[in-house]
């Protein structure tokens, strides 16, 4: 009898011990970075040197880059065409053309990605102290056509398009015309890059659907990765391709009263949804929307009492009206 009883304690200890052995690995788990889209970028380009035509560019840019991609490459590329009616092939082949002298002076930079990853594990640590329940999905490192710097593809791929999210000092920008000033205009390095990947993370963790938006949803939704990165990663990450830009700021400052005013009437106007999010047709700086949600989480956060319960609910976004409700900053 004492034999059996010391059999059982035994494999109970052992499936305790290797319990907490496996749980204890996955919390110390890194993020998962895909990098191989960077790679066969640059292998198909220097390939390009050897094309006598248009179809032999066609054949080497699909041989080598678009039929290799990741699968997160793969599901950004066919979101692009879902919903946003791209010919993937022809956007491809006209930034290849117009800019071969920027992608050459980035390949150093791009290609050094890999020797930078580590210097964001302190972010998902941080993360991860805060909210046990994250689970992070693989981010993937690709380099699109100058259409997102980075996003979630619903509903939890993490595409970093690096050609629009990273320069430095020796960026070629000769070849840009007036209408890529946004790129120009706005340098970012590997630790803004790092901000990017963390606003993005967390959106995956946000258990809200994101397929029927409001403007009140969409402004939490952005407003919550928004204040949580700035929370996770320090001041500093407000202001840049993270965050908010500072003619958010200055326009807010200027017109707060109005702005509320308008923001408030607007939740009831579906169809106003354009004038604060990914729209160049409205009189406020472009996709005001997220500083509108920054806003309205940093001040729900100030205001609850306990803080620990206000990040989790930030984190998950179960409730956008409970939020806004209880920030009280209208």
């Amino acid at each position: 009898m004492r034999e059996n009883i010391n059999f059982v304690l035994t494999i109970f200890i052992v499936a305790l011990l290797t319990f907490s052995c496996q749980n204890q690995k996955g919390r110390n788990q890194p993020n998962e970075y895909v990098t191989q889209d960077i790679h066969n970028f640059y292998d198909m380009f220097s390939q390009l040197e050897s094309a006598n035509s248009l179809s032999d560019t066609l054949k080497i840019l699909n041989k080598s880059y678009l039929n290799k991609a990741s699968i997160g490459l793969q599901n950004y590329l066919e979101y692009e065409k879902t919903n946003n009616k791209r010919d993937v092939e022809q956007e491809y082949l006209k930034v290849i053309r117009l800019f071969p002298k920027y992608f050459q002076s980035q390949k150093p930079l791009i290609s050094d990605i890999e020797n930078q990853l580590k210097e964001y594990d302190k972010y998902f640590q941080k993360i991860e102290e805060v909210y046990f329940d994250a689970e992070f999905q693989p981010t993937y490192l690709s380099i699109g056509f100058f259409n997102t710097q980075g996003q979630m593809v619903y509903p939890k791929t993490i595409f970093m398009g690096l050609e629009a999210s990273i320069r430095n000092g020796s960026t070629d920008y000769s070849e840009f015309p007036e209408n890529y000033s946004w790129l120009i205009n706005d340098p970012t390095t590997y630790k803004d890059l790092g901000y990017l990947i963390v606003h993005e993370n967390l959106h995956t963790l946000q258990r809200i659907n994101a397929n029927e938006n409001s403007i009140l949803d969409q402004a939490i939704i952005e407003g919550a990765s928004v204040f949580l990165t700035e929370y996770i990663c320090g001041t500093e990450s407000l202001i840049g391709i993270a965050g908010v830009d500072k003619g958010m700021i200055e326009y807010a400052k200027k017109n707060k009263e109005n702005i509320w005013m308008e923001f408030r009437a607007d939740l009831k106007n579906p169809e106003n949804f354009s004038k604060w999010f990914w729209s160049s047709d409205t009189k406020y700086p472009y996709s005001m929307g997220y500083y509108m949600g920054y806003m309205i989480c940093k001040s729900y956060y100030e205001n609850q009492e306990d803080k620990e319960q206000a990040v989790k609910e930030l984190i998950e976004v179960n409730n956008p009206n409970l939020i806004f409700e209880q920030s009280e900053y209208y």
